[in-house]
């Protein structure tokens, strides 16, 4: 295949050219397969920490004038026998002031039954101090998020006084503290169910039903069931943050531009180079053009050149990429936690389809780069190219 051939020597021909049309396609493909993971991995990780630190699906009363849940055991074993329910928790919540010494604040109080809760939300993986499972032993047992312990000044053993204008104050002891790196942890306690609805003053009701299901992503439509089969209000967790995945698909198009970009400026770099040949080696082309190759021919020249330049680009890109992946997954971020979701590290996913969606588009855009030069190489007047020189 004398194309090939010709393809090779016009490459080496120019070293230096090639040399930075190859880095300009590598540096493209190891740029883009680092921001492709990095937005993968925090995409993947945002959602993660969304699931697994919330209910799938939030049930609470429909009418906005009713507070409460009435026949909330009903309800909860009829949502257990739904198809697709893995876990079902009652909870009574509201707002108190927790008091320690000098130091006040105003928290949500979760009363909760700490295994049901657990099954929903996974609060013990979260525990950093003491147990969640402490608050079945005793009736006076208040768990907290560890920025509220802070700023209470209290650990393990303490009591706090939860007091509420309306209803007086009881002394609840910390059996436990808690970090899910999100706004959570600065102004949420949880106690006992039935502590907390008797700190309220309220009997027979819930404040609301936290449900688990096998797959979140079938949140949604499991919601809607319930609606339909309870007469009851049921936020997906979908829905409740459909403002952050409407902005994650959102900055997801304006990143493919990005991306869009800067393949383009790694193609200009292989259409420079391929232009620069095709001037350089006019008397050549004329000369194969009058032994008679054909247009057709010269132009897949051309069309291979690119395709080398490419395919070596693309090859040492994915090395680069996949190197920077490594090397950034295991930079520590000196920023807050909860800025970050509680993340430590940034949040880069290897993911295979991400190198092949980079590697597609690479290969796409340096064909298109080759057209241009291929044509002209193709249009030369062989008696001028000839002349030329």
């Amino acid at each position: 295949m004398y194309e090939l051939q010709i393809a090779l020597r016009h490459i080496s021909a120019r070293k230096r050219l090639t040399f930075f049309a190859i880095f300009a396609v590598a540096l493209a493909i190891g740029v883009i397969v680092v921001l492709m993971s990095m937005m993968s991995g925090f995409t993947e990780e945002l959602v993660t920490t969304t699931v697994e630190n919330s209910p799938h699906i939030v049930v609470s009363p429909m009418e906005d004038d009713q507070e409460y849940i009435h026949f909330y055991n009903h309800f909860s074993e009829q949502l257990r026998n739904k198809e697709g329910v893995l876990a079902v928790s009652p909870v009574f919540s509201g707002q108190v002031a927790l008091q320690y010494k000098d130091n006040a604040e105003g928290v949500d109080l979760f009363g909760i039954d700490p295994e049901a809760e657990n099954a929903v939300v996974n609060i013990e993986d979260d525990i950093v101090s003491g147990r969640l499972f402490e608050l079945s032993r005793t009736n006076n047992g208040i768990v907290l998020g560890d920025n509220l312990a802070e700023d209470l000044d209290v650990v393990v053993g303490d009591s706090v006084d939860a007091v509420i204008p309306t209803a007086g104050s009881r002394s609840f002891r910390v059996v436990g503290i808690f970090n899910s790196g999100t706004p959570a942890d600065e102004n949420t306690a949880y106690a006992r169910f039935d502590t907390v609805r008797d700190l309220f003053g309220e009997s027979g009701v819930a404040s609301r039903i936290n449900v688990r299901v096998q797959d979140p992503y079938q949140a949604e439509m499991i919601a809607q069931s319930v609606e339909s089969e309870t007469g009851l209000d049921a936020v997906s967790w979908i829905e409740a943050n459909s403002e952050i995945l409407e902005l994650l698909n959102t900055q997801q198009v304006f990143v493919w531009i990005f991306y869009g970009l800067i393949y383009m400026i790694a193609g200009f770099g292989v259409a420079n180079t391929l232009i620069t040949v095709v001037m350089d080696k006019k008397k050549e082309i004329g000369m194969l053009m009058a032994m008679g190759t054909s247009k057709k021919h010269i132009t897949a020249i051309f069309l291979l050149e690119s395709l080398i330049l490419g395919t070596i680009g693309v090859l040492v890109g994915c090395v680069l990429g996949y190197a920077g992946i490594i090397l950034l997954s295991s930079y520590e971020i000196d920023l807050p936690s909860e800025m970050y979701f509680g993340l430590t590290t940034l949040p880069l996913k290897v993911d295979l389809a991400n190198f092949v969606y980079a590697i597609v588009f690479s290969f796409l855009i340096n064909i298109i780069a080759a057209v241009y030069p291929a044509r002209r190489a193709a249009r030369l007047d062989p008696v001028e190219a000839i002349e030329s020189e």
